[in-house]
């Protein structure tokens, strides 16, 4: 993002932005949430249970779908680096 006082050097992609950010909250409203069809791996379980262990305290639903997203987000990464790593490793 560069944004300063020129108009000819503005230059903000938030539509990709958001993009990203409503097909990871589509992927934890139709593939973490539902239980007959979650994913069966380790991420997907684990994201599964907490989103289910949160709704049950009555906390909003709206509010514990979002933090399911910071969640995934922070295990995806984590598991993402450590695939370069090893596959770093490797070579």
């Amino acid at each position: 993002m560069e944004v300063s006082g020129d108009v000819s050097r503005s230059r903000v992609m938030g539509s990709s932005l958001l993009y990203h950010r409503q097909a990871l909250w589509q992927w934890v409203f139709t593939r973490i949430e539902p239980r007959r069809v979650g994913l069966k791996n380790e991420i997907g379980k684990t994201l599964g249970n907490f989103l289910d262990a949160e709704k049950a305290t009555g906390k909003p639903v709206k509010l514990m779908r979002s933090r399911t997203c910071l969640r995934s987000v922070k295990l995806l990464f984590k598991e993402l680096t450590r695939a370069f790593v090893t596959q770093n490793v490797l070579e």
